[in-house]
Formats: structure tokens, sequence, C-alpha cells
């Protein structure tokens, strides 16, 4: 397997590689969307505004285990990929094993934390009476019960890709997905349960793709250098602070961007009412699928920039860079014309509620400019990470979502209201982009001429 993965890592054509990586990745994010999408699109077969709302009302907490996921998922991947490129196995175990434990261990943590403090976090995130006890209920099913089970397989999928082993990762993530295409429809609307069956459905999906994930380990263990057992465990020799350092960016880019939602749901509550928030809920569950497809391509590219930037093949690297780029860039222009020519089939397939539907839309117009952004800036954080300046992916993390997007939403609704929420990430998402281009850019610069010196 080994040998297999060094070809895959050094030895085939870019546009191949990018491929045989990219390819499952996105799949694998296709299931995740669909996992989401199809919770979203039952619950809207009930015409139960309430209940649409309690699912914009509880992402942010959602998230969280996304957030988790990221941190351990991402710094797992980018060290175990270069850790192979020094053909350093043993701390391919070390890393693997790290990141699949403490990721379980943190993610229940906040379980519990949650269970605590989650009455007054789902109020402030705009829950009434009519909707706290769906609120309450959908997060049992999608968070307290399966987050370990969530957090796990997602880690382990992002290893097997750092392995090379994308054809399982793919598997394993999209088989949650059929699994809970399968169940909804029963379980929504067969058993009548509503946004507690789409929550039941999410949890078996989670838990069979954790078992597949710990069979396909088992079953591998004799030919992968990875490893989950206990014994491997290790937050020393910089384990624990080399998977951190790229992981922490990764994974505080989610939490605070779930900041940043709980800001817009607030003003969203300010300047508008429960229509908006069930508006806005289908168009971030829109917004959110075009986000998936642009995270599949950075997560599919990470441990190939990784390998090859640690074994210091800079032209290559570059190559791939560009690569992904060029994909990204076509990406956002399909999305874009694809919104501004045809928002009303988009939004009314999730959201067949004639008065909150023509609301949906307008909000999805407002917000799509800011998507060119945001594949920019998802792609120049990977490559940040990716090669190990995780302080710079830092610093643009905290500057964008802190320095410059939740003041933004404030400033712009006051003066345009909800528009001005909404465009507000355009505004932020942009300017960050062009900073990072130019810093790309200086990096790469420095990196060739120290290649050059050796």
């Amino acid at each position: 397997m080994v040998n297999q993965s060094v070809n895959a890592f050094e030895n085939m054509s870019v546009p191949r590689a990018l491929g045989k990586f990219i390819i499952p990745s996105v799949i694998s994010q296709l299931a995740t969307l669909i996992l989401n999408l199809t919770d979203a699109f039952f619950v809207g077969r009930t015409g139960d505004t309430y209940q649409i709302s309690a699912m914009t009302i509880t992402f942010p907490l959602v998230m969280f285990m996304t957030c988790t996921a990221m941190i351990f998922g991402t710094g797992g991947n980018a060290n175990v990929a270069a850790a192979l490129a020094e053909k350093n196995y043993e701390k391919v175990k070390k890393f693997s094993s790290f990141s699949f434990y403490t990721a379980i261990a943190v993610i229940s943590c906040i379980s519990i934390l949650l269970l605590i403090v989650k009455e007054p976090c789902l109020r402030l995130l705009g829950a009434d009476e009519s909707s706290i006890a769906y609120c309450n209920g959908y997060l049992l099913w999608v968070l307290h019960i399966p987050c370990a089970a969530m957090v796990g397989s997602q880690v382990m999928s992002q290893l097997f890709v750092a392995e090379g082993e994308t054809r399982i990762a793919s598997i394993g993530i999209a088989g949650a997905g059929i699994i809970n295409i399968i169940l909804d429809p029963i379980f929504v609307l067969g058993f009548h349960q509503g946004i507690v069956g789409a929550g039941i459905a999410t949890c078996i999906s989670n838990f069979s793709s954790f078992l597949f994930f710990i069979v396909m380990f088992y079953r591998k263990r004799k030919v992968s250098v990875l490893s989950i057992s206990p014994k491997n465990y290790s937050v020393r020799n910089g384990i624990a602070k080399n998977t951190l350092s790229v992981g922490v960016p990764a994974g505080l880019s989610i939490f605070l961007m779930n900041c940043g939602d709980f800001v817009r749901n607030y003003l969203l509550g300010v300047y508008g009412g429960q229509a908006e928030l069930a508006a806005w809920g289908t168009v971030q569950k829109l917004s959110n699928a075009f986000m998936q497809i642009c995270v599949g391509v950075v997560q599919g590219v990470r441990p190939l920039i990784s390998y090859n930037f640690a074994a210091k093949a800079i032209k290559r690297t570059k190559s791939i860079i560009r690569g992904a780029f060029g994909i990204l860039i076509c990406y956002a222009f399909l999305c874009f014309g694809l919104v501004m020519l045809t928002p009303g089939p988009l939004v009314r397939l999730f959201l067949p509620v004639e008065e909150v539907a023509p609301i949906a839309e307008r909000f999805f117009q407002t917000w799509i400019p800011c998507f060119f952004g945001v594949c920019i800036v998802e792609g120049m954080n990977c490559v940040l990470q990716a090669i190990g300046k995780w302080k710079i992916s830092l610093i643009d993390v905290l500057f964008n979502r802190t320095i410059i997007y939740i003041p933004c939403m404030f400033i712009l609704a006051n003066y345009f209201d909800i528009p001005g929420v909404l465009f507000s990430q355009t505004v932020s998402e942009t300017t960050v982009a062009i900073v990072l281009i130019f810093v790309y850019g200086k990096i790469m610069k420095n990196s060739e001429q120290q290649t050059r010196n050796l």
C-alpha cells in the first residue's frame, strides 16, 4: 500500500493525481451534502415553518461537530502525508492514533457542555416557544447521541485519504449519505416524526459510517501504516503540536463561522422574524451545498501538497496548486450563474412554502457574489496549512472572521437592513482573498530560492 501511495504522490501526472485525490473527496463531500439536504428536503415537505426554522436555529450548534472533525481530520491528514514523504512510518501511526482518539474525547466533552448551556444558546439563536421543542428533539439525535461516531468517521476518512486510499474514504462517507436518503422519508413522513425523524435517520447513518471505517482499519491493519491502536497514542515529539498547528486554523475557521451564524441569526431575528429565519435556513443549506464541493476539492488536494512540499518538489507542488485553483474558479463561476439565472427551482425544491420562498430567492442572490472569495480563501488556507505556514492561516482566519466579517454585518445592517447582513460576507471574503494571493506569491518565491540553494 505504501508503494502505491508513493507512486500517486510522486510519479503520477498532475492531472491524474488531482483526479485520483479530488474526485473521491468530492464524492465524500457530496454524500455529506446529500445527508444534510435530505433532512432539509423532507422536513420542508412537512410545510411547518417552525420545524424548518428549527433546522436553521440548530445549525450553528451542529457545526461544532464539523469544527472538531476539521481540526483533527485536517491536522492528521496533512501530517500523515508529510510523514509518509519522510518515510517515517512510526510517526504516521502516532499522528493517526492521536487524531482519532483526541477528536472523540473533545467532541464528547463539547456535547456534555452543550447539555448544560443548550437552552440559552437556542434562545439567543432565535428559538421561541413554538420552535424550542423541535430544536431540542433534533439536537438529541444529530449531536448528543452520534457525536463521537460522526467525528470519528470523518477523521478516519481523512486519514485514509492521506495514505492514498481515497476509494475507502469515499465509500464510507457516501454510504452514510445513501442510508440517510433511504431512512429520511421513512422516519419523517412515513412515521410522521418530522424533524425528529430526520435526526434519527442522520444518527443511524453516522453510526453506520463509523462501523464501516472501524472494520476497514481492522482489515487493512497488516498492510496499512495507519493506526488507531491506543498503544500508538502519543502527544510527545511534536505529535500534538503539529496536528493542532495545522488543524486549529481550519477548525477555528468553522468555529468563527459559527459565531458569524450566531450574529447573523440574531440580526435576522431583529430585522425580520421566523419567516426570514426559515428562508435563510434554506439558503444556508444550499450555500453549504456549494461549499461542500469546494471543501472536497481542497481536502482532496491537501495531502498532495503536503507530501510534495515536504519532499522539496516545489515545481510539482506549484503545478498541483494551479490545477486546484483552476477547478475552484471554474466552479465558482458555475454556481454564480446558476443562482443568478435560476434561483427559484433551487429554493422551492427545499422550501415549498409560497409566502417564504420569494424571500429565500432574494437572500440567495444577495449572498452568492461572496462565493468567488470563499473559494479563493478556502484554497489559500488549504495551501498554507499543507506547507506548514499555519501561523499565517491562523492570522487570516482571525482577521477575516472577527475583525472584518462580524463588524461588517452590524455596519451594513444599520444602513441596509437584512441585505446588508447577507452582503457583508462578500466584503470580508473578497478583501481577504486579495491579501492571500499576494502572500502566497511571496511564500512560493522564497521556497523556490531556498530549494535552489540546497
